[in-house]
């Protein structure tokens, strides 16, 4: 049962990056003011179904694998579970951007080289937790 969840668990991390990318891309193309272009709405409607189930799943699963490995006490979880919380909040920095700009039509203001960069480091940073796991 364990290995099972630890695949749901890594898939669905690819889910919910891949989602957090899909964000990224929206709020470049809100930027530019780009919001009836039929790429951009399957973009939005891909994001809406990949984002929000990805994120419940790696938390779900998260909790269930650091309670059965034992895992709850380490420090590396600890910096782990840090880098997550961090990345739930931008995903949820995106999501409210996008819904203003899509639901109200206000343009964001995010410096989004800044929080692509972001999400880039917060990803490599928790698997290099995972997989090396230095303390």
């Amino acid at each position: 049962m364990y290995d099972i969840v630890k695949w749901v668990h890594v898939c669905s991390g690819m889910i919910w990056c891949t989602g957090l990318f899909l964000q990224s891309l929206l709020l470049l193309a809100a930027q530019q003011k780009v919001q009836t272009s039929p790429a951009v709405q399957i973009l939005r409607s891909w994001e809406k179904l990949l984002s929000l189930p990805g994120i419940l799943l790696v938390w779900a699963t998260g909790i269930y694998l650091a309670m059965a490995g034992g895992w709850y006490q380490t420090h590396w979880l600890m910096v782990k579970a840090g880098l997550v919380v961090l990345l739930s909040g931008l995903h949820g920095i995106f999501a409210a951007n996008i819904r203003r700009y899509y639901d109200l039509n206000t343009v964001p203001v995010l410096a989004m080289p800044v929080f692509i960069a972001g999400l880039f480091l917060l990803t490599a940073g928790i698997i290099f937790m995972v997989i090396v796991r230095p303390f």
